[in-house]
């Protein structure tokens, strides 16, 4: 379990690396895009630029053509979108591009797609072996949390029973409360680890600001805490709990 969900951490960086790559492509190379198809990771984005890359590419281009492709199986482009892309291509401040870009470019969208793939395959076979793991099962009637997220849990917690306390758990993953004082750091509660397990408060971030939406509790719960780091922690608490907030 641990080495699949970390394997699939090492691709979904590498995911995110191409996609960030795609983005500064397409910004020289059709900047305008992004205003129609907004989200370049999606299937159809990638579908679009894998055949026609820059702004270039779109000259002489059917629109009846465009319209047809079918990027996820079964949706198409559609008439409404192809001509809107012909018609910026056609203003687009990338138009002048030459083949680098268009190389690049879809040289970008096939490294996603095979990630993308190998993502959902790896992603099935957690699932799998999570269907098969008692406390993997467990995991997941809590809400938020999905078998990607309980994987992730137990290939880095492994058996949660052997830690004596919750407050051992969250110490070993870095949310244990911490003072500072003169210069120095101490960890409240005995024995710590200083900096914790970086995965888990990964894969735990976005299970607790989506758990906050849903569980009245535990937003009641937020809500006394960043009060609290308001009137006794003072400015840098208060940043903090506002980045949460824009989160919510």
């Amino acid at each position: 379990m641990r080495e699949l969900a970390r394997l699939r951490e090492r691709l979904a960086e590498d995911f995110a690396s191409r996609l960030r790559q795609l983005h500064r492509a397409v910004d020289l190379g059709f900047p305008e895009f992004t205003r129609y198809v907004r989200t370049l990771e999606s299937q159809l984005a990638t579908t679009i630029l894998s055949r026609y890359p820059t702004a270039a590419s779109f000259q002489g281009v059917s629109m009846k053509k465009l319209a047809r492709i079918i990027y996820d199986g079964s949706h198409k482009v559609g008439e409404e979108l192809a001509r809107t892309l012909i018609e910026a291509a056609k203003r687009s401040v990338g138009s002048h591009h030459s083949e680098p870009y268009r190389l690049r470019i879809q040289y970008l969208c096939e490294d996603l797609d095979v990630l993308r793939h190998r993502l959902k395959d790896l992603a099935r076979d957690i699932e799998r072996k999570i269907d098969d793991h008692e406390v993997g099962k467990l995991l997941t009637t809590i809400d938020g949390v999905g078998p990607l997220t309980a994987a992730c849990l137990i290939a880095e917690l492994g058996d949660p029973a052997r830690f004596r306390s919750a407050g051992a758990i969250a110490s070993y993953v870095g949310v244990a409360p911490r003072l500072r004082q003169s210069g120095k750091k101490r960890f409240s509660g005995s024995p710590t680890i200083p900096f914790g397990n970086a995965r888990l408060r990964k894969a735990l971030l976005m299970v607790v600001l989506n758990a906050m939406r849903c569980n009245p509790w535990l937003r009641q719960y937020y809500e006394r805490l960043r009060a609290a780091g308001q009137t006794r922690q003072g400015r840098g608490n208060r940043g903090d709990a506002q980045a949460a907030d824009r989160r919510l």
